[in-house]
């Protein structure tokens, strides 16, 4: 396995007409992943940060590339709540029965609502935000995709995006493979990780898709368990 190079190779999850149990299995899995590792964490305090700094706006417009289940938009909905700042939050999907998981489990929010797209096709039209975020979705791009995404979101309103995503490395890869064994997730999610992990970015992957896309004002900063949060300011 050369680390050096990013994996360009399909995860089952990326079916986007997986359904049934094997999807439900894999959106918990992914749940308990995500909050185990730090993500709904990081994210979170990501747009905490920026909020609190735009003390004009009372409330703000929030897209989720690649949502799920829905449950990083509910960990983030929550943090707002508890500290005052008003939000709505369109999640978006390509995989119709995610979607249709997310609606059952939030239903209830008004300010929550979710779109069945598929974000990697090239007609995909990113609606009106404030924040734009994703968490595990942006390597889903190739480079030159990338490049052509970040350039698409400059000609738009938005002000902010934010990116969890892994880390590519080796080590990473083998700590994933070997804690898994433990880990209460699904068989896809398991095999799914090790994948993610070698279509990953390197933070200097990151910084010339960035560069490339003329992006001035940005931040990457690396986090636990081989993880980046990306910023950048439009």
């Amino acid at each position: 396995m050369n680390f050096r190079i990013r994996l360009h190779t399909n995860e089952q999850l990326d079916n986007l007409s997986l359904s049934g149990p094997i999807l439900l299995q894999t959106l918990s899995s992914l749940k308990l992943i995500n909050k185990l590792f730090g993500n709904h964490k990081q994210l979170t305090k990501g747009i905490l940060e920026y909020c609190t700094t735009q003390s004009k706006k009372k409330s703000f417009r929030i897209i989720d590339l690649g949502c799920g289940g829905g449950d990083s938009i509910y960990k983030i909905s929550n943090k707002l709540n508890k500290k005052g700042i008003q939000a709505s939050f369109i999640g978006i999907d390509g995989n119709p029965e995610s979607i249709a998981y997310a609606r059952s489990q939030y239903m209830k929010y008004d300010h929550i609502k979710f779109r069945t797209e598929n974000i990697l096709d090239t007609e995909f039209t990113i609606p009106e935000c404030d924040i734009l975020i994703s968490s595990h979705f942006m390597y889903h791009f190739k480079d030159d995709q990338f490049v052509k995404f970040i350039k698409k979101v400059q000609q738009k309103e938005i002000k902010h995006l934010i990116f969890s995503e892994l880390k590519r490395s080796i080590i990473a890869y083998f700590l994933f493979k070997f804690s898994s064994f433990i880990l209460p997730i699904s068989k896809v999610a398991k095999k799914d990780g090790l994948v993610a992990i070698r279509r990953a970015f390197t933070v200097n992957e990151l910084e010339n898709i960035l560069d490339k896309s003329n992006v001035k004002n940005y931040s990457i900063n690396k986090k636990f368990w081989f993880r980046t949060l990306t910023k950048i300011d439009l």
